[in-house]
């Protein structure tokens, strides 16, 4: 017997309501200011009205810290930048090459002016 509490009734007492998603492309991403290419967001509210945000990004996953900071470009030429954490890994697509890694937002993802073009 244990006394950890019950976590199957603990996450099911926990509203599964997500509001306002949105999934969008990044361009031009870094993490920790080196470059590693696209990215793919998804955006939501939680149930308590908490703004949410994961990162999907296809990368060598050899070397990668477990958090960092994000950025990238929407298509409208917004940059965009949080803190993330890294979550899943999925498998490569081959031996040592890139895989999609999932970095979960800590914290609001936050929009900058946009770059005028010179």
């Amino acid at each position: 017997m244990t006394d950890l509490p019950d976590v199957a009734a603990a996450d099911a007492a926990i509203p599964r309501v997500i509001r306002n998603h949105r999934r969008f492309a990044l361009s031009e991403v870094t993490l920790d200011g080196d470059p590693v290419g696209g990215a793919t967001i998804d955006s939501w509210q939680n149930a308590a009205g908490g703004d949410c945000w994961l990162a999907r990004v296809l990368m060598v996953p050899t070397g990668v810290r477990p958090v960092g900071a994000l950025a990238g470009r929407t298509r409208d030429g917004r940059m965009l930048r949080g803190r993330v954490a890294r979550g899943a890994i999925g498998p490569p697509s081959r031996p040592r090459g890139a895989a999609l890694i999932e970095w979960h937002g800590i914290g609001a993802l936050r929009a900058d002016a946009p770059v005028e073009d010179v």
